[in-house]
This record gives structure tokens, C-alpha cells and sequence, in this order.
């Protein structure tokens, strides 16, 4: 008579799937790569991404070289200066979460504890999104050459909305992770901290007189794009022992 097979445990690397693990009589069960995004969610991942893009190539064609607030930001305008008085306050003073330090060194703390997790592309995520951000924000003003105030100050995209918008969606898209969230509420969750995010940034912004509306508005897209286009490259970035 043949014996029964013991029941052992033992770990395998097979091509395709990350790791392969071996439960006595059950045989193979893979163990799914872990990331950021559900499976269902990335594909509009991808497409919001190109949208957000899109939406920053054609304010800096529209707004090159110009010194003065388009029609759209009029608008805007209005609407902000309409804030009560203590909500006014309250904007102007958040506008230090999207300042170049606080980015930094958040980026930089957020990236220890996914290493010491064991998430290393999540750590390049936290700072490869703000840190690719601030880059295009950066080096873009002076390529669209906005300007606004009476010292003529680059404005087109807005960092400090770009470097909090950024920021936040990395850690949306982290504790959406670790708690489990699936398609539908991971993006619910991650727009919502954005926008909430980029949104008081921006805002405290225009009320500084530092930006045009529309300047935020790219600031914005450009975190959004960029996040999610870091987060579709290390999905394909061979070589990891671990994912997300």
C-alpha cells in the first residue's frame, strides 16, 4: 500500500507568481502579490491618471506666459473670498502641510515605516509620488512662465497643493491597503483625502494671494498623475521579494 502523503509546509519561488506555498494534501496555493490598488481599480486608476495629465498639458498651454486671472478663476476667486472669516484663517493656515520641509520629512518618515513593514515599493511610493511632483512643479513654472503678484512669481503648477495633494493619496492608498479595502472604497477613500487635502491647501493659496485657482487646479493633477503613474511602474518592476 502507497503511504499517505505527509502534511508539511514548505515555501516555493515559481515564475509568475511571487511566492507559492505547499499545505500537506491541498497542493499549490499562490499568494497574490499585495498592492496598493485592487484589481478592479486599476484600470480607472490608469485612466484618471491620463485624465489628470491631460487636464495639466492643456492649463499650461492655455495659461503660458500669461500674468493675469482667466475668466475661470474669477469665478473661483469669488467663491473663496466668500469664506467666513474663520474659515479664511483656517485655509491660510494648513498651506504649511504642502510646503517643500513638511513634505519632505513626512515622505521620508512614511518611507521608514513601510520599510521596517517590509513594503519596500511601498516606501519608493512615498517618495518617489511626492518627490516626482515636486520635480514637475518645480522645474514647470518657470517652462509655462504664469506669473502673478507684483513680483511677477512663477505660479503655474502650485506646489505646496501639488506636494499635499500627493502626500495624502500615498497614505490613503496605504491605510486603504492595510485595512483591506476593496475597488469601490479604496478609491472613494483615496479621492476623498485628496481632494479634502489638496483642497484646504489650495485654497489658503488663493486666499494668500499665491496662486490663481487654475494653478491649483494643476497643482492638484499633477500629484494625482503622478502618484498613480509611480504606482503602475513599480507594479511592473521585476526583481522584488516583496510587494506593496
Amino acid at each position: 500500500l502507497s503511504q499517505p502523503p505527509k502534511v508539511r509546509q514548505r515555501s516555493r519561488v515559481l515564475r509568475g507568481h511571487r511566492r507559492l506555498r505547499v499545505f500537506g494534501t491541498v497542493g499549490l496555493v499562490p499568494l497574490a502579490d499585495r498592492t496598493l490598488l485592487p484589481d478592479g481599480a486599476r484600470w480607472s486608476a490608469s485612466a484618471v491618471a491620463v485624465l489628470a495629465a491631460t487636464v495639466v498639458a492643456v492649463l499650461a498651454v492655455r495659461y503660458a506666459g500669461d500674468h493675469t486671472a482667466g475668466r475661470v478663476d474669477g469665478h473661483l476667486d469669488r467663491a473663496v473670498d466668500a469664506l467666513p472669516a474663520a474659515w479664511d484663517g483656517f485655509v491660510r493656515a494648513v498651506t504649511v502641510l504642502g510646503s517643500p520641509p513638511v513634505v519632505t520629512i513626512s515622505a521620508g518618515l512614511l518611507a521608514v515605516v513601510c520599510l521596517v513593514t517590509g513594503a519596500p515599493r511601498a516606501a519608493v511610493l512615498a517618495v518617489g509620488g511626492p518627490g516626482l511632483t515636486g520635480l514637475i512643479t518645480t522645474f514647470g513654472k518657470p517652462v509655462v512662465d504664469r506669473t502673478i503678484g507684483r513680483d511677477d512669481t512663477f505660479a503655474f503648477p502650485s506646489g505646496h497643493t501639488g506636494g499635499a495633494t500627493s502626500l495624502i493619496l500615498v497614505c490613503a492608498l496605504l491605510l486603504a491597503a492595510a485595512f483591506g479595502l476593496r475597488a469601490r472604497g479604496t478609491a472613494v477613500f483615496a479621492a476623498a483625502s485628496a481632494v479634502v487635502a489638496g483642497g484646504a491647501v489650495g485654497m489658503g493659496m488663493v486666499a494668500g494671494g499665491s496662486h490663481y485657482p487654475t494653478d491649483v487646479v494643476g497643482g492638484f493633477c499633477t500629484a494625482v498623475a503622478s502618484v498613480l503613474a509611480q504606482h503602475a511602474k513599480l507594479r511592473r518592476t521585476r526583481g522584488w521579494r516583496s510587494g506593496f
